[in-house]
């Protein structure tokens, strides 16, 4: 559907990003060292965008880290930097610690692949958390009732969330009644783009009236269309604590106040940019007109001009004219979607039974699907115990090679003193050899000389 509706099926570039600066695109990290210096020199930023910086999954580990315990950061874009199931594991674990960030921008990812883990995780995190209020999912093939069931359920646990972003991803027909059936449980969300989504017009139809209904609720009428982020002061308190609960907040850094085009308020705003509590009607519009009437002839009587109050008078006829062209163009729209309505639930009387059969073949499917997902998960699993494994018998490999290497090079020292020592020794056992020698030769001298020293005692004891 075109037009700024709240189911917009029309491109509509509904990005932010143009009103704070554009720290961190194209920046790509060399190195994790490097890509957390950057992060740190980010710490009292309120918007970080790291668009198509290429971080991958490793990347998004060091943002999280980053954001966990942030209380500046108001608004992360990470579009475009190839981030799967396994890196929104890891942000969605920083959410959960998170108390600050209003905004997340996640578009042009890879959530969709790799398993619906990753993504469930991320969902039941946003589900818990309590001051996120837009997340921008658009281009993450996100697919079916499987995908739309795990955003389903973020939306019913979720009362802050005011406007998510889902356009181009493959939710089908089936993924989009789903998603109709758990938005109808949520009061708090104001805008949901679904354009590209190949949702059915009935459904978009009846997702559009539940959005206007969460809307007129919350007093927040003008909050349909693109988020809108306000870094006035940063934090809740930036002179919106009288906005009704879940209203997405206005920019006012750079246009100042939400004004019209002639720099008027916004219909439905005060002067000071707050929600005005006066109930437009022709009856107080006839009560004014009257009022500024008798003002006229008074000031007349008095013998004073009276232009200004001319002026005011024709002002407010004209925008009770304008009023009642946009009740006549309501009623004309209400009709046609009674019209519409009625023609659906006649259709929908027509093929009930076609219905039925089908939703029973996708039960089937959905089933089948389930049972094949779960042997994925067992064999991924499996594979993951396999892949440990492997990584510490590898890592012991290696500690023993290293070992091994240790003790040769100790042994071969070894070996090499006792080769010194060897040597040393041989030279001395030569010495002391040469010195045996020596000292037998002179024993066998003093044995002989005692020998004749005996006889010639023997000889002189004979005399």
């Amino acid at each position: 559907r075109g037009g700024s509706g709240p189911v917009a099926q029309s491109a509509r570039a509904a990005d932010p990003s143009h009103l704070s600066p554009k720290m961190g695109v194209g920046v790509k990290p060399q190195g994790m060292g490097m890509f957390g210096t950057f992060l740190k020199a980010q710490e009292c930023s309120q918007t970080l965008v790291l668009a198509h910086a290429g971080i991958g999954d490793h990347g998004a580990l060091e943002v999280a880290r980053f954001i966990a315990s942030n209380t500046k950061l108001l608004r992360l874009d990470l579009t475009g930097n190839g981030i799967s199931a396994t890196g929104v594991a890891h942000l969605a674990g920083a959410l959960r610690q998170n108390i600050a960030l209003e905004s997340l921008v996640l578009r042009h990812n890879r959530l969709g692949e790799g398993g619906a883990v990753g993504f469930q995780t991320l969902c039941r995190a946003v589900r818990s958390n309590e001051v996120l209020q837009h997340l921008d999912l658009r281009h993450n093939n996100l697919s079916g009732a499987l995908g739309a069931a795990c955003i389903g359920e973020l939306l019913v646990g979720n009362a802050v969330l005011t406007h998510i972003e889902l356009s181009w991803n493959p939710l089908d027909p089936a993924g989009g009644q789903v998603l109709l059936d758990h938005l109808k449980q949520n009061t708090t969300l104001f805008d949901c783009q679904l354009t590209g989504c190949g949702i059915a017009e009935e459904t978009l139809l009846e997702i559009a009236q539940v959005l206007r209904r969460n809307r007129v609720a919350r007093g927040a009428n003008m909050q349909a269309g693109p988020y809108l982020l306000s870094l006035e002061h940063g934090g809740a308190a930036r002179g919106l604590a009288s906005s009704p609960p879940g209203v997405g907040r206005t920019w006012h850094g750079v246009y100042g106040e939400d004004r019209g085009a002639d720099g008027d308020p916004a219909p439905g705003l005060t002067s000071s940019g707050h929600f005005s509590g006066m109930v437009v009607s022709s009856s107080r519009t006839e009560e004014l007109r009257n009022k500024l009437t008798d003002w006229r002839f008074a000031r007349i009587r008095r013998g004073e001009d009276a232009p200004d109050v001319q002026e005011l008078l024709e002002l407010l006829n004209k925008g009770q004219a304008k009023l009642d062209e946009e009740v006549v163009g309501v009623e004309n729209l209400r009709i046609h979607l009674q019209c519409l309505t009625r023609g659906f639930q006649d259709r929908v009387l027509r093929y009930q039974s076609d219905v039925d059969i089908k939703q029973a073949l996708l039960l089937d499917f959905q089933r089948e699907k389930r049972e094949l997902g779960a042997i994925q998960q067992r064999a991924s699993d499996e594979l993951a115990l396999q892949r440990e494994a492997w990584e510490q018998a590898h890592e012991l490999a290696v500690a023993v090679r290293r070992r091994s290497e240790v003790e040769e090079v100790a042994s071969n020292a070894d070996l090499a003193n006792v080769l010194r020592d060897k040597s040393a020794c041989e030279a001395r056992l030569r010495e002391l050899t040469a010195k045996l020698e020596h000292q037998e030769a002179e024993n066998k001298q003093l044995r002989e000389k005692a020998t004749r020293l005996r006889q010639g005692v023997v000889v002189l004891q004979s005399n």
